[in-house]
This record gives structure tokens, sequence and C-alpha cells, in this order.
């Protein structure tokens, strides 16, 4: 077994686990977000320093890190499969967050995407269509505090997951969903998807 190095008083390691022992809870969900793209493992354990047992929105955020190694390689190209082991401990910790808050946005959404990613596409369209039928009322639900924009974004990006899950089988429902999603980019809601021309299916 290999050794570890003592960590040297004042050393970078020692810096940075000072730092983030007086984060509060916003500032290390700030930093998860900031990370989570680049690097999931690192953004989960700085989770995991919370006490995320039984928050729905940390737990989420836990499960959207697995969620991403499921589908990613280490250098962020895709999967040629999906690395079920990783899908179903992020399965594990959605479902836990969603007994604790089934009306949470983020809880819903990150629902919805294992969902798809799993081929259950009812229950992933499911999610998208509480999302939309909670509106931003869900930004503030039982035990999740969500930034308004933030669930405009949620709201909105939802609209072009049923775009793209209806595309085979209701091609007349998912071109109004793009529509609907398209209107609230003029609105200057943000998304995930971007550039827009990646992600429309042809």
């Amino acid at each position: 077994m290999k050794q570890q190095m003592p960590e040297v008083p004042g050393s970078k390691q020692q810096l940075i686990k000072r730092k983030t022992k007086y984060m509060n809870r916003d500032e290390i969900i700030e930093k998860y977000s900031e990370i989570v793209s680049v690097d999931s493992l690192k953004a989960r354990k700085l989770i995991q320093k919370l006490d995320y047992n039984d928050d729905p929105l940390l737990l989420a955020h836990i499960a959207q890190t697995y969620l991403d190694e499921s589908r990613f390689e280490e250098d962020g190209t895709p999967r040629e499969l999906l690395k079920w082991r990783k899908l179903k401990t992020a399965e594990r910790y959605i479902v836990k967050s969603f007994k604790l808050d089934s009306n949470c946005l983020l809880v819903l959404s990150t629902m919805g995407s294992l969902r798809r990613s799993s081929g259950q596409n009812d229950l992933a369209i499911y999610c998208y269509e509480k999302i939309i039928e909670l509106g931003i009322k869900g930004a503030k639900s039982d035990k999740c505090d969500l930034d308004k924009d933030f669930a405009k974004e949620l709201i909105n990006d939802s609209k072009f997951e049923l775009y793209r899950l209806h595309y085979e089988d209701n091609p007349s429902l998912s071109e109004k969903y793009l529509a609907m999603y398209k209107k609230g980019l003029e609105k200057g809601i943000n998304t995930i998807y971007k550039p827009l021309e990646r992600f429309l299916l042809v």
C-alpha cells in the first residue's frame, strides 16, 4: 500500500481543507455548481461534507455526479455504453431524494434525466410534465429552495426534454414543446443546451 505523505503545515492541501471547512451550505453548493461539469468527483466530495442524508437538494446533487459518470469518461467524452453501476448508484440517491420531496424541480429534473438514460421514457415524461405543471412555485417546495432564475431554466429545459422524448412517437407534440422552449429563450431564460444546434434532432 502506498504510504500517504503527511501534510505540511500551511501547505496547499491544508489551506484548501481549511477553506472548505468554513464554507457554509450555500457557498459549497455554489462551488459545486462551478465545478460539477468538469470534475464530478471533486464536486461530490464537496456536497458530502454537508449533512446530506435528509436533504433532497443535496441528494439530487450527489445523484447528478454519479449520473454524469455513468454517461461520460473521465476526460468528458461520452461513453459508448452506460456504466450501469454508476447509474444504479445515481438511482439510489435520487429515489431517496424523491421520497423526501417529490415536488422539488431539481429532484424531478434529475429523476427525469436518469429515467431517460435508463430507457424509462414514460417516467421521464411524467417528471418533465410535472416540472412544467408546478411552474415557478416548485422552486419553493417542502425541503427545496431554488433560485428563481435557476427554476425558470429547469422549467424551460424540461420543454426541450419533452421535445426530444416525443420526437419519434408524436412529432406534432414534439414541435409544440420545441416552440415553447424557444419562446423561453427569447425571454432571456438560460439553458444548458448550448449551442442549441448541437442538441436538435434531425
